[in-house]
């Protein structure tokens, strides 16, 4: 059918419009900067105006939210309803499989975004733009030399003290398919349970499809990225269901008990049954708590997993490439695999 192409194209010079818009305001806006409140007033409405408008063109044209409660013949009750509003400091931990899941986040809490590194269990702030790019790209298990990191529950804590806005956190550490939940770094290694420092609010996001999936697992350079934005701006409509828990049920209410947030069923709870529990405790539970609101599998496998399927997969492409132009090497065995 010519309609989805011309549709796809058309939403896409849209799309671009719209992003060069709102880099212009945000531009703008840096003249606001030093007025603080003012500022994030200007900045909170132009990111919530554009962006809703960019997952509009994108196809999410509504996108069902609700609170969410994990005990049994018990509803979410009105209190819990405005408990679920975000405040500076506060902390969304959050599964993720899009870059579709980065707009949604800015659009709806205009957050601080956070960059994982696995290997010295530490988070450093992100742009907006640099988290989109981020989505589906290979995971950087380390920083590079120069950058400033800190360990997350300081990290939180300081953007609590600077009103920066509440804290995002994708703890998988890399994109998904949506269909199952990958094992934590541990960066809450360090944390309690409950952990009543830090207001956590444990969210969800989930895709429902038939054919083209919105969801963006691998984007290792540009046309993977372009190809998907324009698939997805082809399809007229998208659906996204947001879920979050229950704030009385959080990991960071006083009265968690984490018996039930480690037990798959509260039935399981009653008798004493729990999930496994590795070094980090408060990552286990959340874990448990993602996997009973979303149903997914909660696999075995990591983000270094990732990497070393897109290891496999870039080394895979290449050699496709290098056959195709007669300028495959005798042996690929010894080189690393280009990462964009």
């Amino acid at each position: 059918m010519i309609v989805k192409p011309i549709t796809g194209l058309v939403k896409m010079a849209l799309v671009a419009v719209v992003g060069v818009v709102y880099f212009i305001l945000e531009s703008i806006g840096l003249v606001l900067s030093p007025l603080g409140p003012i500022h994030r007033i200007y900045h909170r409405f132009v990111t919530a105006v554009l962006l809703r408008l960019v997952l509009v063109l994108l196809g999410f044209f509504w996108i069902k939210t609700e609170v969410v409660t994990l005990k049994r013949g018990r509803a979410a009750s009105n209190k819990a309803q405005s408990g679920s509003r975000t405040v500076s400091g506060q902390m969304i931990v959050s599964n993720w499989s899009s870059y579709i899941d980065i707009l949604y986040l800015a659009f709806r809490y205009d957050p601080v975004f956070t960059q994982i590194y696995p290997e010295t269990l530490t988070v450093r702030q992100i742009s907006l733009w640099q988290a989109l790019r981020l989505s589906g790209s290979y995971p950087e298990l380390a920083p590079e030399a120069g950058v400033e990191t800190l360990p997350l529950l300081e990290f939180t804590k300081a953007m609590h003290t600077k009103g920066a806005g509440p804290v995002v956190v994708f703890p998988e550490g890399t994109t998904t398919n949506n269909r199952a939940i990958l094992k934590f770094v541990p960066i809450f290694k360090d944390w309690q349970v409950p952990e009543t420092s830090v207001d956590i609010r444990v969210l969800t996001l989930k895709y429902d499809y038939r054919k083209f999936a919105p969801t963006f697992t691998v984007g290792l350079d540009n046309s993977y990225r372009l190809g998907h934005l324009f698939r997805t701006c082809a399809q007229f409509v998208n659906t996204l269901s947001v879920k979050s828990l229950n704030p009385e049920e959080s990991p960071s209410n006083s009265n968690f008990s984490a018996m039930e947030g480690l037990s798959s069923t509260p039935q399981a709870a009653a008798a004493g049954i729990i999930e496994p529990v590795d070094e980090d405790a408060l990552g286990s539970v959340i874990l448990n708590l993602m996997g009973r609101i979303t149903r997914y599998r909660k696999l075995g496998l990591n983000v270094r997993d990732k990497a070393d399927f897109l290891d496999y997969f870039i080394l895979r492409n290449n050699g496709i490439s290098a056959k195709k132009t007669q300028k495959a090497p005798a042996s690929t065995s010894s080189q690393r695999p280009k990462r964009h």
